[in-house]
């Protein structure tokens, strides 16, 4: 979540280890896994109760479902305060040890159920727009023909270098961005730039990663390598919006930063002045209310699933606006057909926006 939840992971796994861990499905994502085991729990306790149960049964069902939701939150929530930061995380785990001291089990594994919902709903959402990013990445072909000292060799594309003749032959993907120096064909850019209609290239033409060549052969000469070309940028360009905070987030930190400890300073000076003018277990308690009745529960799921909606929606949509070039102020098209004037990706246009 935002910062100032104080409540998500700190080292976000990178490179294949992520790509392995990275959830596809709903029911695949570890925090959505126990908030579901913590609510047949909460479930169960709740039959429980109407059934007239014993007492330490439905304690029992209370105290796993609480357990098994926690878990999704609190381990990180403390490691965040050993590093000296608070956030919602930290009122969340505050309000639970709160209910439990109340009495009210049941109460803070409701709490640890919802909140343990919001954070799944995001990682769900964020796993999503990763994904998008990696199919971009995987319309590079796995090898390359190339020419060097005459003879037609085939590399991986992270060999190739600046001043390559690729040969590109008809149905095949182009490894990486460059220059047509001889042949003609009607280029398939669909993938990159949403142009329904294939491109005619010739001698002279850009040419861009994950295009399908159609009918002819192509030499093609290589102007970027494959770490620096269209498809490689459209991806960083991303990430770093990715990872820069929208209005939405900005104005969720900035709630969230003074109410935390707000809240926390207002429950400490209930108990502190209530003790000190009546009974202290008394006011102890209600300062403990105080915090279980501020805990953003509700606020935290519902804010969680439209900042998780706004995220994925302006991601995927990020993706699609710069793999079709259009940025304001530069909308001038590279290639174009008689039947469409959809502007292209260009090198020039992504590496403008970095």
């Amino acid at each position: 979540m935002s910062d100032a939840c104080g409540c998500g992971h700190d080292e976000p796994a990178i490179g294949e280890e992520a790509e392995e861990r990275e959830p596809e499905r709903l029911w695949q994502v570890r925090e959505l896994q126990f908030a579901a085991i913590s609510g047949v729990f909460l479930l169960a306790a709740l039959l429980a109760g109407w059934a007239d149960a014993s007492r330490p049964v439905e304690l029992v069902l209370n105290v796993v479902a609480l357990l098994v939701g926690a878990y999704t939150f609190v381990p990180s929530t403390l490691k965040r305060l050993v590093k000296g930061k608070i956030g919602v995380g930290t009122l969340m785990t505050i309000a639970a040890v709160g209910a439990v001291i109340l009495g009210e089990v049941g109460e803070a594994a409701m709490l640890a159920f919802l909140f343990s919902i919001s954070e799944g709903l995001e990682e769900y959402s964020l796993a999503r727009t990763r994904r998008g990013l990696r199919a971009l990445l995987s319309l590079v072909p796995e090898q390359a023909t190339v020419l060097r000292d005459g003879t037609e060799i085939v590399v991986p594309p992270a060999e190739l270098r600046v001043g390559d003749r690729m040969l590109v032959k008809p149905g095949e993907r182009i490894a990486t961005d460059g220059i047509i120096r001889d042949g003609r064909t009607a280029l398939d850019v669909s993938a990159i730039t949403g142009e329904s209609v294939p491109v005619e290239a010739g001698p002279g033409s850009e040419v861009f990663a994950g295009s399908i060549n159609g009918t002819g052969v192509l030499d093609v000469e290589v102007t970027t390598t494959a770490e620096d070309n269209s498809l490689a940028r459209i991806v960083r360009i991303v990430e770093a919006e990715q990872a820069r905070k929208g209005a939405s987030q900005r104005l969720a930190d900035r709630i969230a930063k003074p109410l935390v400890p707000g809240v926390m300073i207002a429950a400490a000076l209930i108990a502190v002045i209530g003790s000190l003018l009546g009974d202290p277990v008394t006011w102890i308690e209600r300062a403990l209310v105080v915090l279980v009745a501020a805990s953003p529960c509700a606020l935290a799921l519902f804010g969680v699933l439209g900042l998780a909606a706004v995220v994925l929606v302006h991601e995927l949509a990020e993706v699609v606006v710069i793999a079709n070039g259009v940025r304001a102020g530069r909308t001038k098209p590279l290639h174009t057909t008689s039947s469409s004037s959809q502007p292209a990706l260009t090198p020039t246009t992504v590496g403008a926006s970095s």
